[in-house]
């Protein structure tokens, strides 16, 4: 009795799966090649994410899960022809570090808008002790997350025997912010000119309060501009959807012929370049 189709297809999609994993695994573990090179930096940034994420699991094996879905994909692409593993193998691809990416930016996000609450408990502490390290061991209880896990962390490394200068680095270096590493920067810099931290944390919790306050009300004041940009550039196209709905031979010079193909790509890039721009002119900084 031979095997019937779904056997050899089966058959086949795993000899193609085990052989280009097989050929990946060589090219990887080549030494100081190119491939290894490249597997090594993007796993380190996806380490990278994941430690800053407090996650279990490390860079390398997710990259190393990555390519295998991804290998794997592309070998039941060239079998089935099906779509749909395409798309797998792009989710594969792109997902696990755009995810990574987004969190660590939401992470960032939230540890900004709760340094000023640390600032200060930090300030009322110092009026208690004059030790840095026990003011801040003392704010770790206080401040919620994920504030409360980089300061125990900071506590951590103190407890290890690292100098509070560097751990404070350390720190800084971890979040990589700009206003977080300003903030940490005052609290060394205060702690080693010998000038009064309390009231210097004060003045910079307040500074950032109002910060805070003036990119609220910038960000209403150009929500009007950013939604008159999405209606402008939308309008051609509800235009050429209207017409074409209406009559659908009105298009029929400009997709046929080449001087009507050109004014088409013409009119795409000025309205990609006005797109931009207007972009441009209303995503207003602080």
């Amino acid at each position: 009795m031979s095997p019937g189709p779904l056997a050899w297809m089966l058959l086949y999609g795993a000899v193609a799966v085990g052989g280009c994993t097989a050929l990946t695994y060589l090219l990887l573990g080549a030494e100081g090649g190119p491939l290894d090179r490249s597997f090594r930096a993007y796993a380190a940034r996806l380490d990278t994410h994941c430690t800053f994420l407090l996650m279990g699991c490390r860079g390398a094996p997710l990259a190393r899960a990555q390519i295998l879905v991804c290998v794997a994909a592309v070998a039941m692409l060239s079998l089935t022809g099906s779509p749909a593993f395409a798309l797998l193998g792009l989710a594969a691809a792109s997902a696990p570090p755009w995810l990574l990416w987004k969190r660590h930016m939401a992470r960032v996000a939230q540890l900004e808008r709760q340094l000023d609450t640390w600032l200060l408990m930090l300030a009322s502490a110092l009026k208690a002790t004059s030790s840095v390290g026990e003011a801040i061991a003392s704010t770790v209880v206080l401040v919620p997350k994920p504030f409360s896990e980089e300061v125990d962390l900071l506590i951590k490394e103190l407890h290890l025997g690292a100098p509070l200068d560097r751990a404070i680095h350390a720190l800084s270096q971890r979040v990589n912010s700009t206003v977080i590493s300003g903030a940490l920067t005052t609290i060394v810099v205060a702690r080693q000119t010998g000038g009064d931290l309390s009231l210097t944390l004060e003045r910079a919790a307040a500074a950032l309060r109002e910060a805070a306050r003036l990119e609220g009300v910038l960000r209403t004041k150009t929500a009007e501009g950013r939604g008159q940009v999405l209606v402008l550039a939308s309008v051609p196209f509800v235009l050429c959807f209207i017409i074409a709905w209406l009559d659908r031979s009105w298009f029929d010079p400009m997709l046929t012929h080449s001087m009507g193909r050109a004014i088409l790509g013409a009119c795409a890039l000025v309205w990609a370049f006005a797109a931009f721009w207007a972009h441009h002119i209303a995503r207003v900084d602080l």
